[in-house]
């Protein structure tokens, strides 16, 4: 009876593992999107983040511009080297005040806070490399490009099946034009139905955040087309809207260089008007 109870314990508590990303999971079903840090070369670099306020839900990812797709190529790259790539999850500590990196090699890195129980999002990202806030658009032109980048993708036009055709639903957040080139902050949501690769009906919504970098092309449609894609989220939760999106500066450019970095000031994230 002992035995046939310890049996029925354990396979609850894989069960139970195996669906604790149902809610909104501190480390989500697409956990393999970030480095391993048992995977990753030895680094002197380290970063400490506070915030102001708790959130038991509250993932925070750091992600290098040195090693970023569009400035490092993958092409010949071994699979131990591109561990070193991947955008870098944060372990949480205090209720979620405290975010902290271990083994990072000196760069400039800018974070993306997700708020899987409050549905909030908040990034400090630089789009794209060559992106000049001197240079940038006027606030009618960036709105033309992002209705034309939008319109690519699928976005609000009846064409799904343009990128991504997995999600249903699309938002752009942000962009930053760079010449013929972009960088774009999307959220993708999977409102139809969606299986597990059991064949089983998820029961929740699949979200997705990416940087998608786009390029114009010449046809007369001015259309944008997708050249490379980086993803920092992807999750199956219970909710079925958008996360409430909020751009952070304090959550852009924080250098790391070869000892210890902690920003003692507590990061102010807004709420919801």
């Amino acid at each position: 009876m002992k035995n046939m109870l310890t049996k029925w314990l354990a396979c609850v508590l894989v069960c139970c593992g195996g669906m604790a990303w149902c809610g909104g999971s501190v480390v989500p079903v697409g956990g393999y999107l970030y480095a391993n840090e048992k995977k990753l070369d030895d680094a002197k670099g380290s970063l400490e983040v506070h915030f102001a306020t708790p959130s038991p839900r509250r993932m925070v990812i750091a992600l290098g511009r040195k090693y970023r797709k569009t400035r490092t190529s993958r092409d010949g790259t071994t699979e131990e080297q591109r561990e070193n790539f991947k955008p870098r999850l944060a372990r949480m500590s205090q209720n979620g005040t405290v975010a902290s990196f271990t083994k990072m090699p000196p760069d400039y890195y800018d974070l993306v806070v997700i708020e899987s129980q409050d549905m909030m999002l908040y990034d400090g990202l630089r789009l794209h490399d060559e992106f000049s806030e001197e240079e940038k658009p006027s606030a009618d032109k960036l709105k033309e490009y992002t209705e034309q980048i939008a319109k690519s993708l699928g976005i609000g036009h009846g064409l799904i099946g343009r990128w991504e055709q997995f999600f249903d639903e699309k938002r752009i957040n942000r962009v930053e034009p760079a010449g013929r080139q972009a960088g774009v902050f999307l959220q993708q949501m999977r409102l139809g139905e969606a299986l597990a690769e059991s064949g089983a009906k998820l029961q929740g919504c699949v979200h997705s955040i990416d940087v998608v970098w786009v390029e114009q092309t010449t046809d007369a449609e001015h259309t944008w087309q997708v050249i490379n894609r980086q993803q920092l989220y992807r999750d199956e939760i219970s909710s079925r809207a958008f996360f409430t999106y909020r751009y952070v500066d304090a959550l852009h450019g924080i250098r790391v260089g070869t000892r210890a970095k902690v920003l003692h000031e507590p990061i102010v994230l807004p709420k919801a008007d």
